[in-house]
């Protein structure tokens, strides 16, 4: 790969980790119409800044490997194929710098949407539903069961709008982004190189894909990717995605910690803790003595580190 070419790689993935922070908090409206750190300083003894290797039987191993289209929930092979191709352009990577397919984000995209077909939350699916309008005054509503005009800049206020299920979003969008690559350059979005993979991508991102958007935006359904990229890249490893963590490493999260003594926050600059995933994490019983690796208080003691009469 070339130095441009990994310039523009490293571009687009700042780009992508500034955009998800107005990702995660905005909700997507469809609409009907690192370099390693040094080793950590000696610290003294009875401190680990790491807890152990995973514990907690109740929390499922995170996948180690790619879709299998034997064991997909939801997707179809080539719909999994297609997924795996745009969120691999949203977000790119290779095997020593992860991205989006190294960390398993179609995984966890299918697994969502196995679930209540991709709502994560109760949602409200009937009529009427939200028009954008610009301006100060709404239109004339014709049929005022079907639609409520809304002012652009509050539409977020007025959650999920559609008919359409997050499951059908996908599968029609798979067809729509497909129609389009078959318009532009002849042949299905899988087949063709990363180079015109980004101008599809590109041309959904500024609107101008067009050609099979029938149901909804060429820009709601990257919208929709890129919020779920973000999503699969930094949940717990137990929902699919982020693999190995790669994602919290990336961005220097430590993931599921259950709390921090005095000498952690002490020795963070130094010695910060690796990331732990939910099934990494230490179970705890409040009262019950449970190791060091637990800092909450057990007997009501202020002890750092209390004497209990079945541990010496």
């Amino acid at each position: 790969m070339s130095d441009h070419q990994n310039e523009k790689d490293r571009l687009s993935r700042r780009g992508f980790l500034r955009g998800i922070v107005i990702t995660a908090a905005s909700i997507p409206v469809v609409t009907a119409g690192c370099a390693p750190t040094e080793a950590p300083p000696a610290v003294q003894a009875g401190y680990q800044s790491s807890p152990p290797p995973p514990l907690n039987p109740d929390v499922p191993l995170a996948p180690n490997t790619p879709p299998n289209p034997a064991v997909l929930r939801t997707f179809t092979p080539h719909e999994a194929r297609t997924v795996d191709a745009l969120t691999a352009r949203i977000l790119p990577g290779s095997p020593d710098d992860p991205g989006a397919r190294e960390a398993g984000v179609t995984t966890y995209i299918d697994n969502m949407l196995a679930y209540q077909s991709g709502f994560t939350e109760s949602t409200y699916r009937e009529p009427p539903f939200a028009q954008l309008y610009a301006g100060d005054t709404p239109p004339q509503a014709q049929d005022s069961y079907e639609t409520v005009w809304v002012a652009a800049d509050q539409v977020e206020r007025y959650g999920y709008q559609s008919i359409l299920s997050p499951r059908d979003v996908y599968r029609l969008g798979v067809i729509a982004v497909d129609a389009y690559a078959r318009s532009k350059y002849d042949s299905l979005l899988v087949t063709l190189s990363d180079a015109q993979q980004d101008s599809i991508i590109e041309d959904m991102v500024n609107g101008d894909a067009t050609v099979g958007f029938e149901h909804f935006s060429s820009q709601a359904f990257f919208t929709v990717l890129r919020r779920h990229t973000a999503e699969g890249m930094f949940s717990d490893p137990a929902y699919g995605g982020n693999r190995d963590m790669v994602g919290w490493k990336l961005i220097g999260y430590p993931g599921a910690q259950r709390a921090y003594t005095p000498q952690d926050i002490a020795n963070e600059a130094d010695a910060p803790r690796l990331p732990q995933s939910l099934a990494q994490l230490h179970p705890f019983s409040p009262g019950e003595y449970s190791g060091i690796y637990t800092v909450l208080p057990v007997s009501g003691s202020e002890e750092q580190f209390p004497v209990h009469q079945d541990h010496p």
